[in-house]
């Protein structure tokens, strides 16, 4: 899937994010634009959760 230009020029993630801002960072991510795969330590991190994010991938 291409990449939602507008979404990533409003949702910029800090370089300073703390672990919960990257995690809801990186669930909206997944549900607004496919353009790469989330982090593997981000998806365990959402696992051990009890977490799943959904993608437009997903949804189809």
């Amino acid at each position: 899937m291409a990449l939602n230009r507008e979404w990533h020029l409003l949702h910029r993630l800090p370089g300073t994010a703390k672990l919960e801002e990257r995690l809801d960072w990186h669930l909206a991510h997944a549900a607004n634009c496919g353009c790469r795969e989330m982090p593997e330590s981000i998806r365990k991190e959402l696992e051990a959760r009890g977490l799943v994010a959904v993608t437009p991938r997903s949804l189809r």
